[in-house]
């Protein structure tokens, strides 16, 4: 079966940037992005033995991760469904750190519009979030990336939807 022309695919459904699919946040643990898609044979076991349910089919049938819909627990049960060899945990991916991700906080944060709330911070188990007071009463949300193991716990509470996490590289 040929390769499904995945930059093609991305510029019909208007993402016309050619590193979408590269972009994609794929489950923990996974291959770098060539190999992974040259080893996942797109049998979605790894999307129905997520119990968080946060594994979709994404871009030519490709499980992508949606932190809106949850956090992962890194339970590894993507991992131990996969036949594919898709997936590695003895790469220089640890458990606490299963893949090279960068929490972002958006403009639309409502702490940094004067309006109080610490919901990413109570949620996150890493502490990676840190509030930070200034001058006037704000307290500004600082992601410490070097702590933070990228489980979408954040994401998930956020009420105004204004952390956004990306592919570090």
């Amino acid at each position: 079966m040929a390769e499904p022309d995945l930059q093609r695919r991305a510029f019909f459904r208007g993402r016309i940037s050619p590193q979408y699919n590269k972009v994609a946040i794929r489950p923990p643990w996974s291959l770098p992005i060539d190999q992974f898609i040259e080893q996942c044979d797109r049998c979605d076991e790894c999307t129905h033995a997520c119990p968080e349910n946060i594994i979709f089919r994404g871009d030519a049938g490709f499980p992508e991760v949606n932190f809106a819909k949850g956090e992962c627990t890194f339970c590894g049960k993507c991992v131990d469904s996969c036949d594919a060899d898709a997936f590695s945990t003895k790469s220089n991916q640890s458990e606490n750190n299963a893949w090279d991700l960068q929490v972002t906080v958006l403009s639309s944060c409502l702490s940094i519009n004067r309006v109080t709330c610490r919901t990413c911070g109570d949620h996150c188990d890493a502490n990676a979030i840190r509030f930070k007071l200034q001058v006037g009463g704000i307290a500004e949300p600082m992601i410490q990336n070097d702590r933070c193991t990228g489980c979408g716990a954040c994401v998930y509470v956020c009420p105004s939807q204004s952390l956004e996490i990306k592919k570090s590289h």
